[in-house]
């Protein structure tokens, strides 16, 4: 028999699932270094070569040697270090465009990156972080220090591998309790509507009031259920990143949702938009959810208008979906992307307040994030960012979509 709790309210839930993830931590916490310690220094100074391994092989380290990017990425294609010893200046590709090449790449991100450098100036030391490094050290270093920092990092790497591996299974059990509801409760939903259509004139009035109230809650209900699947899908699906054209699937998406209020007056403006890398069914799901959010928000509007455009940093494409909709108050945006989190009540605008959460997720999972501006009655403009195209090597990008 499958065993499945019933939570009576969403506060008492996510009570459930606050215990659960500070359980894991907990377990987590002292969780040791692994027993073989794999480093894969870069650096083309045989001198410093030397210094580093000599020091760190009296530590049961195990050492790799690449003395440029190239040689560095053939090694990884064999076997994945614990960590990455970087320097700056190097041959060929220098250490920050080999860091963001990494950092760019499902395979390789989430390998630690200590920069290992004598350039200790504050830009250089900004732009490594920037790019996703986890530690800098400048040279001359003390011994004790540079095995203290590589013993952090190791540690830091398996506490967040393990985590990620305890939160999977937590996605892995909402995914059970919602999925095993949503049986029973599609029969209570038959039965409501059986008792509606051919009962109801055995009724009195207040029975089928109550009947009708029975069956708009196990519609909000089964909303709930099918959100949650779909926030729990968008973590675990299998990622297959491809070259998309993201103009095509805003159109198709919104055509497909405009279909649905065709009376509504809606100016809906796409700029050109660039190439992004992506997963095509996450993105497609985002689109979704970014779109009918700016309907749903501008339906009280007698002219909608939504705009979507581009802009491009050095690292990552920056997309804007901006509407003239209810807004929001800014005091409370941080509360946005949060499962079950509503800043408008459900007399004003239906829904589960799990879009957003899903829109986070996809996009995390994808290197890149979600943020929003707004303004009470004055609109509100979801950004979302990807890292740019050309950060990522050409045989990881499959074919076009």
């Amino acid at each position: 028999m499958t065993n499945v709790l019933f939570f009576y309210t969403i506060a008492e839930k996510n009570e459930y699932v606050k215990m659960i993830s500070k359980n894991i931590e907990e377990k987590v916490f002292f969780m040791a270094v692994p027993y073989e310690k794999q480093i894969l220094i870069v650096d083309d100074s045989p001198e410093s070569i030397e210094l580093v391994s000599s020091i760190l092989k009296r530590s049961d380290f195990t050492i790799r040697v690449a003395k440029s990017a190239n040689s560095a990425l053939q090694l990884l294609q064999f076997r994945l270090p614990h960590i990455i010893l970087l320097d700056v200046t190097m041959p060929e590709m220098d250490g920050f465009d080999f860091c963001r090449l990494l950092k760019n790449d499902s395979k390789y991100k989430k390998i630690p990156i200590i920069f290992l450098t004598a350039s200790n100036d504050e830009e250089s030391i900004k732009k490594a972080f920037e790019l996703g490094a986890q530690d800098y050290v400048t040279k001359p270093f003390k011994p004790a220090e540079l095995i203290a920092r590589v013993n952090t990092q190791l540690k830091l790497a398996q506490r967040t591998e393990e985590l990620e591996n305890a939160y999977k299974n937590l996605d892995s059990f909402c995914y059970s309790v919602a999925h095993d509801l949503k049986a029973p409760l599609l029969s209570i939903k038959r039965l409501i509507d059986f008792l509606l259509h051919d009962c109801a004139a055995k009724f009195t009035i207040d029975e089928r009031e109550l009947a009708a109230n029975i069956q708009e809650k196990s519609h909000e209900v089964t909303d709930i259920i099918d959100h949650l699947l779909e926030f729990s899908h968008a973590g675990s699906k299998e990622i297959h990143m491809h070259k998309i054209d993201p103009r095509p699937v805003f159109l198709t998406t919104y055509n497909e949702l405009r279909a649905l209020e065709p009376s509504r007056k809606i100016c809906f403006h796409i700029e050109e938009l660039p190439c992004i890398y992506a997963d095509p069914i996450l993105f497609k799901l985002l689109c979704q959810n970014i779109l009918s959010n700016a309907l749903k928000y501008t339906r009280k509007k007698e002219h909608a208008i939504i705009k979507i455009s581009c802009q491009q940093t050095e690292d990552y494409l920056v997309f804007s979906v901006k509407d003239n909709g209810a807004g929001f108050d800014m005091r409370y945006v941080n509360r946005l992307f949060h499962v079950f989190e509503r800043l408008h009540s459900e007399s004003e605008f239906e829904g589960t307040g799990v879009g957003l959460a899903i829109c986070q997720r996809i996009l995390q999972r994808q290197g890149g994030k979600a943020w929003m501006t707004g303004q009470l009655e004055k609109g509100a403009t979801f950004f979302f960012s990807l890292p740019c195209i050309e950060n990522f090597a050409d045989d990881t990008i499959d074919n076009n979509i």
